[in-house]
């Protein structure tokens, strides 16, 4: 047994037991809103206010595409989080096709911005929200609109009505747009009890962008307050042994298998609160660039999943 398996086995066990592990800035955010997920319009409970935390000094936005799907409710959700963990500013973007931008389309567009706003309000209340009704090509208007943006988010089935060549609007945005993007896959939502406290895991790999990647998931773990697993797919063994250390307050769990890195991680993805990988391609991002773990990951991922260029 690994020295992972070995500690989520104790951990497991401490629960059984009746512990209660330690709250996290992330844990604590999640279990706020889990009361939200019945993707209803209106609330049969009252939610519990977000606790308030000192102010950043760092500016940011998270964008994140809105549409009237459970998976976009759910997308917003997670956007509203993440921005609450930094201290940034969220946007909601409704796009719009220009043939159906009339009233009362257009009516039913505002009102929906109108209930999400509501949402972050009610269960994110210290985050700034602004929204914005665009009429056109929802993609090529999501990433227009995300041009200024730090952090964007969609479902991964995000415009998929409109879907072209098997890519959904989101799969769109996620491919082209340069930088991080968190793409919201939560099959089975919503969640087991134990969701929050799960790890990150990263994809390590020799490509040149491999470094900005751990860096990016360092940063996440750091906000979440969660523990990191690097792990790192080779073709030859045997594969060194488990290891964990910590950096930056971080318990870093730094994992080697021998096989291919598109199971290893989709495997890892049903345990993990979330996967971070890297655009692998040395120009602007395209379709056909889009790496093959990347792009398995987004179809196939047991949980969000975010890529940074």
């Amino acid at each position: 047994m690994s020295d992972i398996d070995t500690q989520r086995t104790q951990r497991e066990g401490r629960r059984a037991a009746g512990d209660i592990r330690r709250a996290t800035p992330y844990s604590e955010a999640v279990n706020r809103y889990l009361g939200a997920y019945g993707y209803r319009e209106t609330r049969d409970t009252t939610p519990t206010p977000a606790p308030s935390r000192p102010d950043r000094t760092e500016a940011g936005l998270v964008l994140v595409g809105v549409d009237d799907s459970p998976i976009s409710y759910t997308a917003v959700d997670h956007a509203a989080i993440e921005a609450e963990l930094r201290g940034w500013e969220l946007r909601l973007v409704h796009v719009q096709h220009g043939g159906t931008a009339r009233y009362p389309a257009r009516d039913l567009g505002a009102r929906l911005l109108e209930r999400m706003t509501d949402r972050v309000h009610g269960y994110s209340p210290s985050v700034a929200v602004t929204s914005h009704l665009v009429i056109g090509a929802p993609a090529t208007m999501l990433l227009a609109e995300a041009g200024s943006a730090d952090l964007v988010v969609v479902g991964h089935q995000h415009g998929i009505a409109g879907a072209t060549l098997g890519m959904t609007v989101g799969d769109r945005v996620a491919t082209r747009h340069p930088g991080p993007v968190l793409v919201v896959r939560v099959p089975g939502w919503p969640p087991g009890p134990h969701f929050a406290t799960r790890p990150i895991v990263v994809g390590v790999d020799a490509s040149p962008t491999s470094s900005r990647t751990i860096v990016f998931a360092m940063r996440e773990a750091q906000l979440r307050g969660c523990e990191l697993i690097e792990m790192h797919a080779t073709a030859d063994g045997p594969a060194p042994a488990d290891r964990a250390d910590e950096r930056d307050g971080v318990v870093v769990h730094h994992r080697t298998v021998v096989g291919d890195p598109i199971t290893a991680l989709l495997g890892a993805s049903g345990r993990a609160a979330a996967v971070i990988v890297g655009r692998h391609g040395k120009r602007p991002v395209t379709d056909a660039l889009m790496g093959s773990v990347s792009r398995a990951l987004l179809q196939r991922g047991d949980c969000p999943v975010f890529l940074v260029g």
